[in-house]
């Protein structure tokens, strides 16, 4: 089972400065995954795009994957993991893989021109899980992969605690994965949800979702040495609300009606946490809105310094 400590576990009793993050505002009314990547020295991200029967429909008919330029919104490639859900990259020298899930099954595919793409089968859990989001990052000696899990409709699944858990993987070469033990999985006794990985100076930290009181959600960070034993940061959760989450960010045009809505939207909830860095800076996207069925849009904050300070400034 996971062990959990937290900051005082070791004597500390004081805690530098909160880490400043600048809110742009929103930067696509898609409501849906959102995560930036660097491949080939530009600053892009990956949406999700849902199918024409929405965010409840199971089957998942009609959803892809789109990448843009972050900065323009400039479609680089459409239509990418059809039928699968939750998408994400991960860029490894001149190719990029694009992680997708669907039922008990995590999915991926590889280009190398953003035209041309390789799909093949990452990782299959128990027929008994249902898979939400993941998250890939280059570890010790292997690649990682952080996997959110439910239990699948009309399931009972003792394994996986308080839906949501994190489960993890590892691959030597980011085609053939293996799950790590399951006993080992993250937050089996309350809500964790949405993770996103990286690994910096030995150490795994994680950014997942935590449920509060009354419905509502934030993002809080953890880091670990072997995925087994966590430390929570002092400083957290991560985001915090705010009127910033409302507007659109510089450069971006929405109609009228849309920042409307946006605006007046009840904002309970901030997940799908995902960053990376570029040109010595670090971008942080996150999902607005709330989970009673308004879902929000992405929005984009930015950190002064690297991705490694940023990590290490919770602690």
């Amino acid at each position: 089972m996971t062990r959990m400590i937290n900051f005082t576990d070791d004597g500390r009793t004081e805690t530098g400065p909160w880490p400043v993050l600048n809110k742009r505002g929103f930067i696509a009314d898609n409501g849906g995954e959102t995560t930036p990547f660097v491949w080939k020295d530009r600053l892009l991200r990956i949406e999700m795009a849902w199918g024409a029967n929405g965010i409840e429909e199971k089957a998942a008919f009609g959803n892809h994957a789109v990448i843009r330029d972050l900065q323009t919104g400039e479609v680089l490639s459409a239509g990418i993991a059809p039928g699968k859900r939750f998408m994400t990259a991960f860029a490894e020298n001149d190719a990029l893989y694009v992680w997708s899930t669907f039922r008990n099954t995590v999915y991926g595919c590889v280009t190398r021109d953003l035209q041309h793409w390789e799909s093949f089968t990452a990782a299959a859990f128990p027929e008994s899980f249902e898979l939400f989001n993941t998250s890939v990052c280059k570890g010790e000696g292997a690649y990682l992969m952080a996997v959110e899990c439910g239990a699948a409709e009309g399931k009972d699944v003792r394994e996986i605690g308080v839906p949501f858990t994190i489960f993890f993987a590892s691959s030597p070469d980011l085609r053939r994965w293996t799950l790590l033990p399951l006993e080992n999985a993250f937050g089996k006794d309350r809500y964790v949800a949405c993770p996103t990985l990286h690994f910096s100076n030995g150490m795994y930290y994680m950014i997942a979702d935590e449920a509060l009181p009354f419905y509502r959600f934030v993002p809080y960070i953890y880091r670990s040495r072997d995925l087994v034993t966590w430390e929570v940061g002092a400083i957290n959760p991560v985001l915090w609300y705010s009127e910033e989450d409302r507007r659109p960010a510089d450069g971006y045009s929405f109609s009228p009606e849309f920042i409307r809505k946006t605006a007046a939207g009840m904002n309970a909830n901030l997940s799908d946490v995902e960053l990376c860095g570029f040109e010595g800076k670090t971008h942080v996207l996150y999902v607005t809105g709330n989970q009673w069925g308004y879902g929000g849009v992405a929005c984009e904050a930015v950190y002064d310094g690297p991705v490694s300070r940023f990590l290490e400034s919770f602690f």
